[in-house]
């Protein structure tokens, strides 16, 4: 689930989808805390559905569209448990348990909203106050309203989603203090891992950088943490019935459980290399083992794929003469694992490369489930012995080869 997430979220589909509506965000105050939302708008006719989150938890929470129009009321979802959410006969409720009261005036799409909360239980009410973030299209989620809030239900068009004016609610989510980890030196700068205490995944910000903007870098850096936290938050959200609760052990949990790292490997005024690794589950048949290599051009801040900085890359794979010399030059020690993985055949399917501060590694990537224990780096090469494999634009990208 974590990969098709991270796919959907990295790029939209090119395929047409209707249009269903668009989407408002606003941030703002429920009582003294912090708060975003996003309401669908009336345009098509299609049923209005809302969120909410927190930014203290980021966890999304469904509203339901009571009374749309010049005047809005809803109710936001209680969290699933068995007696609210499954029936005697074991199967799932159709109607979601529903709590709190939002009452506000105006429409959706007002630049400014007010109202008030109330718990219907303890009579307790609120101040809410809304001022609108940003716009963005939804495509039609059929029979499952809140599901124009997943990544799998943008509208069309080709163009990348991961940017504030796109995906204006999941940005705003990450507008919130992270703990700042110690600082440590690393090639031409200085890094830090700061943590998200919502859910303790950590990533790395650039404090210092000799030749080059860190800004430039930290923007991106920002990009991929919000990309990499969505599934965390997705998780979270399915405690809910509108967001997918099954009754699942990993419901309402962020997905990893502690089973995160991340390693930044290179970092120079030229690129910035660093690595995601864990072990995500959120429902399904097995959890999502995972290690994905990044690397960021440091002066523009657009993704470099290693692979295209090598001689002898064609396509989507190495060269047979590649893959030749990373069979030939790598540790074959050990016959058990050549035999029981066919490491000699995934150089050739599954060959990637990434960068340390100093040196060239080749190593497998995108192993299936059932074969992910196979991963593993099969050889390290010096910078300043690796020019003969690396194309001139890719050479360039390192000072030992000036």
């Amino acid at each position: 689930m974590r990969t098709f997430l991270l796919a959907a979220l990295a790029i939209l589909s090119s395929a047409a989808q209707p249009a269903m509506a668009d989407a408002f965000t606003y941030a703002g105050h429920l009582g003294t805390l912090p708060v975003i939302a996003e309401f669908t708008g009336p345009e098509t006719g299609a049923q209005q559905v809302g969120r909410y989150a927190y930014l203290s938890k980021g966890i999304d929470i469904p509203l339901h569209v009571i009374a749309g129009g010049a005047g809005l009321t809803l109710r936001e979802e209680r969290p699933c448990s068995e007696a609210l959410c499954r029936k005697a006969d074991g199967e799932l409720v159709t109607q979601a348990p529903l709590g709190a009261e939002w009452v506000l005036t105006g429409a959706v799409g007002d630049q400014h909203l007010s109202g008030r909360w109330r718990d219907p239980d303890s009579g307790k009410s609120l101040k809410l106050k809304l001022e609108l973030k940003g716009r963005r299209k939804v495509g039609d989620s059929g029979d499952a309203p809140f599901d124009v809030f997943s990544f799998y239900a943008m509208a069309s068009g080709g163009e990348p989603v991961a940017s504030p004016e796109t995906l204006p609610y999941d940005f705003l989510r990450m507008d919130t203090p992270f703990e700042r980890g110690p600082e440590t030196a690393l090639g031409d700068g200085v890094i830090r891992l700061d943590t998200d205490p919502r859910n303790g995944l950590d990533y790395p910000v650039v404090v210092r950088l000799s030749g080059a903007d860190p800004a430039v870098l930290n923007a991106a850096l920002a990009r991929h943490r919000m990309l990499s936290e969505a599934p965390a938050f997705a998780c979270g959200a399915t405690a809910y019935h509108g967001f997918g609760w099954t009754g699942s052990s990993s419901d309402g949990s962020d997905g990893f459980e502690g089973n995160w790292s991340v390693e930044v490997k290179h970092l120079s005024s030229r690129l910035l290399g660093w690595s995601e690794s864990g072990s995500y589950f959120c429902g399904g048949a097995y959890p999502d083992n995972f290690t994905t290599e990044y690397l960021v051009d440091a002066k523009s801040g657009e993704p470099v794929v290693a692979e295209h900085l090598l001689i002898g890359w064609a396509g989507d794979g190495p060269s047979a003469a590649l893959a030749a010399y990373v069979n030939q030059h790598r540790d074959r020690s050990d016959a058990a694992r050549e035999d029981e993985c066919g490491l000699p055949d995934l150089v050739q399917t599954n060959l990637g490369v990434f960068f340390r501060q100093h040196s060239l590694v080749f190593t497998l990537k995108g192993l299936p489930h059932v074969i992910f224990a196979c991963s593993d780096d099969l050889l390290e090469i010096p910078l300043k012995d690796a020019r003969p494999l690396l194309t001139d634009a890719g050479a360039a990208y390192f000072a030992e080869f000036d």
